[in-house]
C-alpha cells in the first residue's frame, strides 16, 4: 500500500472532512432532475459550491470547484438522453463512449461528494478516461434513491455509485430493496475511521479501565448515539467483541453527541477522527477504530492492537451494477487507482485526517461481505 506526500495543494479545492455524507448550504448553478420528471432528490452540479459547513463543530471552509469540469451543455445532454432502460444490460464497446454518471447518495458538500468530485477532476485532468465523470446527487431513502437512479441506467459502466459502508448498514437494517448482489465492486479509494471518547475529567484514562468497569457493572455507562447509525453499529460491534454492554441516549449527530457528552448526559460517544481533532477540548480519546494508530494521536491505541477484531474505515466505495462488463470495470478501476496515487489527492486525504489507499474491487467486496455479517448481528438486536 503505497503512500505519497507533497506540500503542494491546488487552490481550486479546499474542503474539510465532516465525517458524514451531507452538509451543503448553498449551491450555485444547480440542475435538479431525478431522471423521471420530478424536480427533486437529484442534482448535477455545474457551478461552484460556496459556504459549506466543514463539520458538526461549526468549522467553515469554502469549496470552489467545477463539477468535474463538465459544461452546462454536457449536463443538458445527459438530462435529455438518460432514461429508463427496460433491459438494464449493455455491452461496453469502446468504453467509455459517453459521460459517466457518478451517483452520490447524499447532498452536495459532504465528504462522499467532495471526494467524488476531486477524483473525477483528477481523472479528467490526466485523461485517464476519455469521457468526463458527472457527479449526480441523489440523497434520501437511506440510499434507495441512488440505487433506483443506477437501475434506470444501462449496466454498461456509464452509471455508477460512489458510496461508503453506510450502504451496509442500510442493507443490515433492510431499509431498501437492494443488497450486495445488486452491485459489482470497483474498489475503495481511501477512507476515515472514528474513535471512542469520554470527557477529559472522566475517571477512565484507558479503554481497558472502561471495559473492566462495564464488565463488573453492566449497563452502568451511557453511550450517546442514534439508533441504526454508524456510532450505534461501531459501538455494538466493539461491545460484542469485548463482552460488555452500555445503555443508550439518543443523539443523532456529532453535535448532539458532543453536547450530551460534555453536558454530563452521556459517558461515551463516537466521533470521526477529524471531528475530535477539530474539537479536542473537554474530550479524552480512548480507542481508535482504524487499522493503525493515527500520527495525530500516537498514544491512542486501536481496537485491533488490543485484541478486538473491530474496525470501521468507512471507505469511499465505488460500485457499478452487477452485470457491468469486465471492460468497463477494468477501465474505471484503473482510473480510480491512478487517482489515489496522485500526490494532490493524497495531500487532501492527509490534511483531512483520512487515509489514502486503493483496495481493488474483489478485495473490497470480500471485506464488505465480512463486515455485513457483523452488522446483521447488531441489526438483529434492533429489529
Amino acid at each position: 500500500m503505497a503512500t505519497f506526500r507533497t506540500k503542494s495543494w491546488p487552490r481550486w479545492a479546499h474542503a474539510v472532512h465532516n465525517g458524514r455524507g451531507h452538509g451543503a448550504r448553498r449551491i450555485d448553478g444547480l440542475v435538479q432532475p431525478n431522471w423521471s420528471g420530478q424536480m427533486r432528490h437529484c442534482a448535477i452540479l455545474v457551478g461552484p459550491l460556496k459556504q459549506i459547513p466543514g463539520g458538526d463543530f461549526a468549522m467553515m471552509r469554502r469549496i470552489k470547484m467545477l463539477a468535474g469540469g463538465v459544461s452546462l451543455a454536457v449536463a443538458a445532454t445527459l438530462i435529455g438522453s438518460v432514461g429508463p432502460n427496460p433491459t438494464g444490460h449493455a455491452q461496453a464497446e469502446g468504453f467509455p463512449s459517453e459521460p459517466i454518471r457518478v451517483i452520490v447518495p447524499f447532498k452536495p458538500g459532504g465528504r462522499t461528494d467532495v471526494v467524488a468530485r476531486l477524483i473525477a477532476e483528477k481523472i479528467k485532468e490526466n485523461d485517464w478516461l476519455s469521457q468526463p465523470m458527472v457527479i449526480v446527487n441523489a440523497d434520501g431513502g437511506a440510499g434507495a434513491n441512488a440505487v433506483q437512479q443506477m437501475r434506470r441506467g444501462k449496466a454498461d459502466g456509464h452509471t455508477i455509485i460512489h458510496w461508503h459502508h453506510q450502504a451496509l448498514i442500510a442493507m443490515a437494517m433492510k431499509l431498501g430493496d437492494f443488497g450486495l448482489d445488486d452491485f459489482r465492486s470497483l474498489g475503495f479509494t481511501g477512507g476515515g475511521s472514528p474513535l471512542w471518547a469520554v470527557r477529559s475529567d472522566s475517571e477512565f484514562e484507558t479503554i481497558e479501565q472502561l471495559i473492566d468497569h462495564l464488565k463488573a457493572e453492566p449497563r452502568s455507562l451511557i453511550e450517546a448515539l442514534g439508533i441504526g447509525s454508524i456510532p450505534h453499529f461501531v459501538g455494538g460491534m466493539f461491545a460484542d467483541a469485548a463482552g460488555f454492554e452500555t445503555r443508550y441516549v439518543t443523539a443523532n449527530s456529532a453535535a448532539d453527541r458532543l453536547r450530551m457528552l460534555l453536558g454530563g448526559n452521556a459517558d461515551i460517544a463516537l466521533f470521526a477522527a477529524s471531528e475530535y481533532l477539530a474539537q479536542k477540548e473537554g474530550l479524552r480519546p480512548l480507542v481508535y477504530f482504524g487499522l493503525n494508530r493515527l500520527p495525530e494521536m500516537p498514544d491512542v491505541p486501536t481496537a485491533l492492537e488490543l485484541g478486538y477484531d473491530v474496525t470501521w474505515a468507512n471507505p469511499n466505495w465505488w460500485l457499478a451494477p452487477a452485470d457491468t462488463p469486465d471492460e468497463a470495470v477494468e477501465a474505471l478501476s484503473a482510473a480510480l487507482e491512478k487517482a489515489m496515487a496522485d500526490p494532490e489527492i493524497v495531500e487532501y486525504f492527509t490534511n483531512n485526517t483520512l487515509e489514502a489507499y486503493w483496495t481493488p474491487g474483489d478485495e473490497a467486496m470480500a471485506e464488505s461481505e465480512k463486515l455485513l455479517e457483523k452488522l446483521n448481528k447488531i441489526a438483529a438486536t434492533i429489529q
